[in-house]
C-alpha cells in the first residue's frame, strides 16, 4: 500500500484548507449577500450562502501549490479552473445566458487540451483533440446539473476523485502524466470533502456554480490527464466512464424527459433522478445516500476492470448499464 503515501499531504492540505475556509466564506456570503433565495424549483426553504465554490477553488489550488507546484498539465488545469470559477460566480450572482456559459466551458476545456491534457485512444489528434473538449465540457455540465440537492455533488466529487487518485498512484510506473493526475484528483478529494461537513443537509452553504462548474472540470481533466492500467485499450476507456456513471446518467435521463416534454435542457427544474426518488417517498438523506452508493458501486467496479479481461469487464459493464437503465425506467415514471 505503500502508493498511497503521496495521496496523504496534498489531501490534508486541501481537507483543512476547505475546513477552515468553507465557515469563513459562509459568514462573508451571508454579509454582503451573495446567498441563494428559496425559488419554486429548488429544495431549500432559507437563504443559504453561495460561496462555496470559492473554498473548493482555494483548497484545491493550495494543494497543488504547496505539494507539487505547477507543471504542465496542473498550470492548464488550475488556469481553466480559475476561468470557470469567475464564471460561476457572475452567474451565480447575476445569472448568464447559456451559449456565454457553454463558450467560456470550451475555453477552459481548450485551456487544458493546450496543456498537454487530451486522451489518446484514437491515435490521432484530428479525433483526440476534438473528442476531450467534447468530453470536459460535457461532465463540466453533469456536475453543474447534479448540484441539486444538500451534499449530492460534492459527495459524489469526492468518490470520483478519490477513485481516480487511487487508480492513478498505484499504478504509477505507467507514464509521467500519472503524479499530476494524482495530485489534481486527490486535492479535490479533500476539498470537497472539507466542504462536505458543512453543505449535508440542513446546508449551511452552497457550492453554487463556481464551484459545480470547478469540480466538474477538474474530474473531466483528471479523466482524460491519467491513464489508466488495464489489459486492453477498451477497458482503460472504461474506467472513466464507470468512476462518473452517475452524474452522467443523471444528465442523460434529465435531457432525454425534458426534450421529450419539449422543455429547455438548461433549465432548473425538480425533474433529476434525485428529485424523482423523493417523490417515490425517499427523505433526502436516503436520496444522498443511495447515490452515494451508486457511484461507490461504479467506482468499485472501475478498480475491478484495471485488472481483469476484456470479456470479464465487459459483463461488468453490462450489469452496470442494466442497472441504472431499469433504475431510470423506474424513475421516468416518478411524478415531478
Amino acid at each position: 500500500m505503500e502508493y498511497l503515501s503521496p495521496l496523504i499531504r496534498p489531501f490534508l492540505i486541501a481537507f483543512l484548507s476547505s475546513l477552515l475556509l468553507t465557515p469563513l466564506l459562509r459568514r462573508a456570503a451571508m454579509g454582503i449577500g451573495f446567498i441563494d433565495d428559496p425559488k419554486p424549483h429548488k429544495f431549500h426553504k432559507a437563504p443559504t450562502a453561495l460561496l462555496g465554490g470559492v473554498g473548493i477553488y482555494t483548497a484545491f489550488a493550495l494543494a497543488l501549490l504547496l505539494t507539487r507546484g505547477l507543471d504542465r498539465p496542473l498550470r492548464g488545469i488550475l488556469l481553466g479552473a480559475t476561468l470557470l470559477l469567475i464564471l460561476g460566480l457572475v452567474d451565480d450572482r447575476q445569472g448568464m445566458n447559456p451559449w456565454t456559459k457553454l463558450l467560456g466551458q470550451t475555453i477552459a476545456a481548450a485551456s487544458a487540451v493546450l496543456a498537454g491534457i487530451q486522451i489518446s485512444f484514437l491515435f490521432t489528434p484530428y479525433l483526440n483533440i476534438p473528442i476531450t473538449l467534447l468530453w470536459i465540457v460535457g461532465i463540466t455540465n453533469t456536475f453543474n446539473l447534479l448540484d441539486n440537492m444538500d451534499g449530492l455533488s460534492a459527495g459524489v466529487a469526492f468518490i470520483a476523485a478519490s477513485t481516480f487518485a487511487v487508480l492513478a498512484s498505484r499504478y504509477a510506473e505507467v507514464g509521467p502524466e500519472q503524479l499530476p493526475a494524482v495530485v489534481a484528483a486527490i486535492s479535490l478529494a479533500g476539498a470537497c470533502l472539507g466542504f462536505l461537513v458543512y453543505n449535508l443537509k440542513p446546508a449551511s452553504i452552497f457550492m453554487g456554480d463556481a464551484g459545480s462548474l470547478v469540480v466538474g472540470y477538474v474530474l473531466a481533466s483528471v479523466a482524460a490527464l491519467g491513464s489508466w492500467k488495464s489489459p486492453t485499450t477498451p477497458t482503460s476507456v472504461l474506467i472513466p466512464l464507470l468512476v462518473l456513471a452517475y452524474p452522467i446518467f443523471d444528465t442523460i435521463l434529465v435531457t432525454i424527459l425534458r426534450w421529450r416534454r419539449g422543455l429547455p435542457i438548461f433549465q432548473g427544474g425538480k425533474d433529476h433522478s434525485s428529485h424523482r426518488l423523493v417523490s417515490l417517498g425517499l427523505s433526502e438523506l436516503e436520496v444522498v445516500l443511495l447515490i452515494y452508493l451508486f457511484s461507490l458501486c461504479h467506482a468499485l467496479t472501475a478498480a475491478l476492470v484495471t485488472s481483469i479481461t476484456l470479456r470479464l469487464s465487459l459483463i461488468a459493464l453490462t450489469v452496470s448499464a442494466s442497472v441504472l437503465f431499469i433504475f431510470g425506467m423506474i424513475l421516468r415514471k416518478a411524478k415531478v
